[in-house]
């Protein structure tokens, strides 16, 4: 039987002289579909092409791979008016403005952005920018052009990670938020918990079950030991996932706007390789 060399050398183990082993150890990985493309990117994307208005943002993870994070970026807009904005159609979520023409992404280096502007005078807008290695920047504006104040200004933006396979598993078990005295916890024990001694809230833009006390979601690989997680910073009003889409959220809050006033929140999606308990978090708050 023909044992090519590299074979031969892994039978013989210990037993090989050491200068064998490294340079079998030290062989370039070799290239594949899987692993040819390298690094954070961040591109204009799709979903559903019947709702062309969608403002999805496709985030590579900064590890070799072929996969997307989709940010539905925002899923809603909700406000003292109504639901301004949905960026698909949910009868039992009727919006007040239904069905909108397309808006493009704007593509820049390392960056894309939009602007949308609604029949009330609202405007609101979105970019998506490279950061750094590991992390895609974001920020959405809410501009307040109407005649009335604008109150309790609360949005969905959306993480899908079905497209992420490392991260689709349909299950809550992968996702985590930081409990006070506790560290990471998985979503559904920590909004079991009967103490709420946090700040963020725990479900669908919720004032109440503040029980984390980190404004951000994480979600686990089941490939190896690494991770994605998704902030608004101290805009982040709280943390919700959906095991059966699959996705995770953390959902941003913007004062009263009077008149004429604007602001814009920024927060991050991170992705860190290694373990959950090894995550530098506060780094990226």
């Amino acid at each position: 039987m023909c044992v090519s060399r590299r074979g031969f050398l892994r039978t013989l183990g210990a037993v090989a002289p050491a200068y064998y082993v490294q340079a079998a150890a030290a062989a370039p990985e070799k290239p594949t579909y899987e692993n040819q493309a390298t690094g954070l990117r961040i591109v204009p994307g799709a979903w559903r092409p019947h709702y062309p208005w969608e403002h999805i943002a496709w985030v590579s993870p900064s590890w070799p791979s072929q996969d997307y994070v989709w940010l539905d970026f925002p899923e809603a807009v909700f406000t003292d008016r109504g639901l301004l904005y949905l960026s698909h159609i949910n009868p039992a979520a009727p919006a007040v403005y239904p069905e909108w023409p397309k808006v493009e992404w704007k593509k820049e280096s390392d960056r894309i952005s939009f602007e949308r502007a609604l029949p009330d005078g609202v405007t609101f807008s979105g970019a998506v920018t490279k950061e750094r290695e590991n992390v895609a920047g974001l920020e959405l504006r809410i501009a307040n052009g109407s005649k009335e104040p604008l109150r309790n200004i609360t949005l969905q933006t959306c993480a899908f990670l079905r497209a992420i396979r490392e991260f689709a598993d349909y299950t809550a078990d992968n996702k985590f938020v930081h409990v006070p005295d506790k560290g990471w916890m998985r979503f559904a024990d920590a909004k079991a918990l009967t103490e709420e001694k946090g700040t963020v809230g725990l479900g669908w833009r919720t004032h109440k079950d503040r029980k984390a006390d980190v404004p951000m979601m994480v979600t686990v690989s089941n490939q190896t030991e690494r991770l994605v997680a998704m902030t608004w910073l101290d805009a982040t009003l709280s943390l919700v996932q959906n095991p059966k889409h699959p996705c995770m959220h953390a959902d941003p809050q913007f004062r009263d706007l009077a008149p004429g006033e604007d602001q814009a929140v920024r927060g991050r999606l991170v992705f860190f390789e290694g373990p959950l308990n090894d995550f530098p978090y506060r780094q990226y708050l």
